[in-house]
């Protein structure tokens, strides 16, 4: 068999197996390819996934950071509000709720608003006003409460004072009654002086239980409202020297129903103290007694140092009676004396003022309604102490041309015969009896004879209203008193009843001028009676 012929199968075959080889990596390339891309396919998709994933997660980062700087502001905002908060609330209890508490006290101090004037109007500045009044009322309440306690004490403590001061002057009483006569003068004075001190004791007790809401502790029967008035000038230390008057104006029988006499005597003579008080030791305190329109009025003037506006507007507000006054609110120590009287007045329905007088002091005016006013019985009189009716001056023109003769003669009372020594009948004290209710006495001076002598203005007063006379007391009952304001005498005969007019009134000035002496030799030389009005 020829070469060629063999070798072309061979070849053939090789070209086979060639091409099935080539054929089958083909396939296989294809395959590889196929995988290759099947491979790139998934990782695309896995880097799509991945990248979406990235995004998200870039998302939700931005987004948790976003979350994070606004949870950062918030916060700072949180703290920022806690810090004024905290420094608004630090400003309420260092300073807001302090100074509401000093404006309970003195009402001139002012309570200081928010700190941070943003905060005006906000939720935060009304609870924060909220807190302030509950604070404010809590402070009231329990100062009320701790004040009418306090006041409760006083009332009870002043009452048992001055029962035994009245006890110890029973005592001085009988002790004067006792030892009356001409040899006992210097025990008389002695006497005199201890009875004063225990006056104004009685009088400092009576206006501290008055102001803390007791009564004035003390009755009497309708009275004459000028024995109230010379009653309540002798009640003020040094009287004699310091208190000129009482000037009477009045043309009635004006007297003061019962109910309302201790009280008017009371506020006289808390007047008249603190105008003599507060008046130089020189100087001269006026009163006088005037009818008006509406009932009366009880007139004081000094020439002291007098009051600024702002003690007037104190003045006017505690003599009204028409706020509450604490024991607080009246200094240390306590200046009790125009809440006392304003007390009486708001109870009483009178009317205090006050204002600056003609000689640069204070001008105090006790207006007395119609409705506290009685018209005494024409059967009694004033007491022998009390002043004389001021009248009016006579021009000398008129006075010429009047004939003597008509001229009315005086009229004096009937003389009663006397069965006693030609001596001054003794005396209980020189001030008025508080615990005893004597009678008016007929008066030992002329009455105004002629209807002239009457006042103009009288018929525009409301008539008042006429009261009986009471039963008289005997003899032996308590006579009236240097400083006998409320009542008067005791009944009017007796076994030392006295002889003429001429007689008593040697009687009662030999009387008065051996007091006056007493008393300026007992007592000191400067007057100790710090009253507590302004």
């Amino acid at each position: 068999m020829p070469p060629d012929s063999f070798s072309v199968p061979i070849v053939i075959g090789v070209a086979v197996l060639a091409l099935v080889g080539v054929l089958i990596a083909h396939l296989r390339v294809r395959r590889d390819l196929a995988e290759a891309r099947g491979q790139l396919v998934r990782a695309r998709q896995a880097q799509e996934h991945l990248t979406r994933e990235t995004s998200a997660r870039d998302q939700r980062l931005a987004q948790a950071e976003r979350q994070a700087q606004e949870a950062a502001d918030l916060l700072l905002e949180a703290r920022a509000q806690q810090d004024v908060v905290r420094a608004e609330t630090e400003h309420l209890l260092a300073t807001r709720i302090p100074a509401l508490v000093s404006h309970l006290r003195a009402p001139h101090v002012i309570v200081p608003g928010v700190q941070n004037p943003a905060l005006a109007g906000t939720e935060l500045d009304r609870l924060h006003r909220g807190i302030l009044d509950a604070v404010a009322r809590g402070v009231r309440e329990e100062g009320e409460r701790i004040d009418e306690a306090a006041q409760a004490i006083v009332r009870g403590a002043m009452s048992r004072v001055q029962t035994q001061a009245l006890r110890a002057q029973d005592l001085l009483a009988g002790i004067q009654q006792r030892y009356s006569g001409d040899e006992h003068t210097a025990l008389l004075r002695e006497v005199l002086g201890l009875d004063m001190f225990n006056e104004l004791i009685i009088r400092r007790v009576q206006v501290t239980g008055i102001a803390c809401g007791a009564t004035p502790g003390l009755s009497r029967d309708d009275t004459y409202l000028v024995d109230l008035v010379v009653g309540a000038i002798s009640r003020v230390e040094n009287f004699e020297q310091r208190i000129e008057g009482p000037a009477n104006h009045l043309r009635r029988r004006i007297g003061v129903a019962a109910r309302a006499a201790e009280p008017i005597l009371f506020i006289t003579s808390e007047l008249l103290a603190n105008a003599v008080h507060h008046s130089h030791g020189t100087l001269k305190v006026t009163i006088a007694v005037h009818e008006t329109n509406n009932g009366a009025a009880i007139v004081i003037d000094d020439a002291g140092v007098g009051l600024n506006e702002e003690q007037y507007a104190r003045a006017t507000r505690l003599l009204s009676g028409g706020h509450p006054v604490r024991l607080v609110d009246l200094g240390n120590p306590p200046r009790t004396g125009w809440a006392a009287i304003g007390r009486q007045v708001a109870h009483y329905g009178m009317q205090v003022t006050v204002k600056k007088s003609a000689f640069g002091g204070v001008q105090a005016v006790v207006n007395i309604p119609a409705a506290l006013l009685v018209e005494m019985p024409e059967d009694s009189r004033p007491s022998v102490l009390a002043p004389e009716p001021v009248r009016a001056t006579v021009p000398a023109a008129v006075t010429t041309a009047i004939p003597t003769a008509t001229l009315p003669a005086p009229t004096v009372p009937a003389a009663t015969p006397s069965a006693g020594p030609l001596r001054p009948e003794p005396v209980t004290a020189l001030r008025p009896e508080a615990s005893r209710r004597p009678e008016p006495v007929a008066s030992l001076r002329p009455e105004p004879a002629t209807a002239s002598e009457q006042p103009g203005p009288a018929e525009a007063l409301a008539a008042l209203p006429q009261r009986r006379r009471q039963s008289r007391r005997s003899a032996s009952g308590p006579r009236p008193t240097a400083g006998s304001g409320g009542s008067g005498s005791s009944g009017g005969s007796g076994s030392r009843s006295l002889t003429t007019p001429e007689e008593a009134a040697r009687r009662w000035g030999d009387f008065q001028a051996g007091a006056e002496a007493g008393r300026r030799e007992a007592l000191p030389a400067q007057p100790h009676d710090n009253t507590e009005g302004n």
